[in-house]
């Protein structure tokens, strides 16, 4: 099973072009630095003339101070050569510096961009993509496609107007013994095309593996207490360590085939060296060219190594690049499940009834459906109360009011109005949610409370600390409001991050309420704080609670009995005792357990 789904999650979707990434690229990355990449186009032009200039220089140093003994040519060579330094190293400094802060910008734009928009994407895609790959995505493969970028840039202009200037030098030097280097240069790049097409495919493959590594340690990160509590260290090193062993072999492929060309490039240059070396000597003992001639050549055919090894790497550089944004642009070109449509608008709600009509839902990787024609009424300002076995669908119904995910058929209406038909932005808005996994972030009590109402004043923070039954405790920590509370609120106990949701929640002061075992890791002081504060909070607001606490099922207005994936039964506590076999065993093993629980916190 886990084979198979790893398999699945390395596929990666072919359709988009080389060429439409490309284009997408300089389009949405490039162009909008154009003026300052113009400026170190221009710099890498000078870079690749001054870099020619040293190897024509060779030339009078030869001929005109060794051979010929020119007074005035021993001051002046000297003084060119500085100059043309100076220039190039002016160049070379804007260029480079200049070409790191571009490569940052696109860096920091694509994980604008990338973030926005996974932040505005429905819960389908965290679904499908695990945190640790996502996260991947902001690291590795960015930072490769700024790196191709870069390169890129940098090496079509410097390194291959570089070449162009220094082969033209060779040209008018000697003819002959140029067309030799010609004649060998398809040899080099022929191989080096064939090279970047097997450099795509393993860096796809690195890219996949070092996902995996990611999620790994997303993974091992999050659920540290439960790997030592069961004493699977161990385990878990080998399974990291399965996947690293895949990470080194995709690198060693990498390594090969990237090191390949190196060589090529050696044996190759060492041939045309050893002709040029042998027809230049020629001609020199037969005095057709002069051995400043002969060694300006030979200079400017060294000189030609590195930018011409540069850009048969370029290849590999930018099959890298385009492997790494065709995996980030698929990623980008989702589309949301869960969109507003053309129509939807902000509404004026009077009233906050709800109903669900005819519902329908599956999570696609089920093959049965968690709902099936679903039907349910909740007045407005009416309390209602889900209860059922575990996995027969109640979370969904709050998960499906929320628009976290719209039902396979029928339709939700809040007011008489569909939630399609309204904004994301209205809707969710109307509805405080308090979840039994209580989302908490690594930041300060206060805000990690304000976060239901980014505007609201310290003193209304306070009074929903205090509604919630938080408050004394908060006071009694090192910082007060201010205590950070680490990663998913590891510094403080199950019930104090559940009370600082619920405080979350009071603070929002939303006009429908939804509580999914909102209360599951209280106490029984706190509970009974917070269940006054909720019963408060309740007060004209239209709330829907999942709850296995008897004193919340008792005092609703209305409970649902779900099961088969309908409400197929509803009415009063007393009601569905009398009329209810199902709720009657429900409700006799949630006295039982809560029986239990008290003798054991007894003894």
């Amino acid at each position: 099973m886990t084979i198979n789904k790893d398999k699945k999650d390395r596929q990666v979707d072919h359709t988009i072009s080389s060429y439409d990434i490309a284009i997408k690229i300089f389009k949405e990355y490039i162009f909008p630095e154009i003026k300052t990449i113009s400026i170190a186009m221009v710099c890498m032009l000078i870079i690749a003339l001054t870099t020619t200039v040293n190897a024509w220089l060779i030339q009078p140093v030869l001929d005109d101070v060794f051979m010929q003994q020119k007074t005035e040519m021993l001051l002046l060579v000297p003084l060119c050569v500085f100059f043309n330094s100076l220039i190039k190293g002016l160049a070379e400094f804007y260029q480079n510096s200049s070409m790191k802060i571009i490569g940052q910008k696109i860096v920091s734009s694509i994980q604008k961009k990338l973030y926005e928009h996974l932040i505005y994407s429905d819960l389908k895609l965290f679904h499908d993509h695990s945190s640790g790959k996502l996260i991947s995505k902001f690291t590795n493969e960015i930072n490769m496609m700024k790196r191709s970028i870069t390169e890129v840039c940098k090496n079509t202009v410097r390194d291959f107007i570089t070449l162009i200037a220094l082969i033209g030098l060779m040209f008018y030097q000697s003819v002959t013994m140029s067309l030799i280097f010609i004649l060998v240069l398809p040899v080099i790049f022929l191989p080096v095309i064939k090279l970047g097409r097997r450099m795509r495919k393993t860096a796809n493959k690195i890219q996949d593996e070092l996902a995996l590594y990611s999620t790994r340690l997303d993974e091992t990160f999050k659920n540290i207490t439960i790997i030592k509590s069961y004493c699977n260290e161990k385990y878990e090193l080998e399974k990291a360590a399965s996947v690293l062993n895949d990470v080194e072999n995709s690198y060693k492929k990498s390594a090969y085939i990237e090191s390949t060309a190196s060589p090529l490039m050696e044996i190759v240059s060492g041939v045309t060296i050893a002709l040029a070396i042998w027809y230049g000597g020629t001609c020199i003992i037969a005095k057709t060219l002069t051995p400043g001639e002969f060694f300006s050549f030979i200079t400017a055919l060294l000189m030609c190594y590195r930018p011409l090894k540069a850009v048969s790497e370029l290849n590999n550089t930018l099959q890298e690049g385009l492997s790494a944004a065709h995996r980030l642009f698929t990623l980008m070109g989702q589309k949301p499940a869960i969109q507003e449509s053309a129509e939807a608008k902000n509404i004026k709600l009077k009233k906050y009834d709800i109903e669900f009509k005819g519902i329908s839902f599956s999570y696609k990787k089920c093959k049965a459906g968690v709902l099936k024609n679903f039907n349910m009424v909740i007045g407005s300002g009416q309390t209602v109360a889900l209860v059922g076995t575990s996995g027969v669908g109640k979370s969904t119904v709050l998960q499906l009011l929320q628009r976290f995910y719209d039902p396979d058929s029928g339709s939700i209406f809040i007011d008489g109005n569909k939630i399609t038909d309204m904004k994301l932005d209205q809707l969710r808005s109307a509805i405080g949610f308090v979840s039994q996994d209580v989302a908490i972030f690594d930041d300060t009590i206060d805000y990690n409370i304000r976060y239901g109402r980014m505007n609201a004043t310290d003193e209304e923070v306070i009074e929903a600390a205090k509604a919630a039954a938080a408050h004394e405790f908060i006071i009694g920590m090192p910082e007060g409001y201010n205590t950070h509370i680490g990663q998913a609120g590891l510094r403080i106990s199950g019930g104090q991050k559940q009370r600082i949701a619920i405080a979350r929640a009071i603070l929002k002061n939303s006009p429908i309420l939804l509580l999914d075992e909102a209360t599951s890791a209280l106490d029984s002081i706190s509970e009974a704080k917070v269940q006054q504060a909720l019963n408060n909070l309740k007060k004209g607001r239209t709330t829907i609670i999942i709850a296995h606490r008897l004193s919340t099922i008792e005092t609703a207005d209305l409970i649902y009995v779900v099961g088969d994936g309908q409400a197929s039964e509803f009415g009063t506590h007393k009601e569905l005792l009398n009329k209810s076999e199902r709720y009657s065993k429900l409700y006799s093993y949630y006295k039982y357990s809560m029986k239990t629980k008290i003798i054991n916190s007894n003894v």
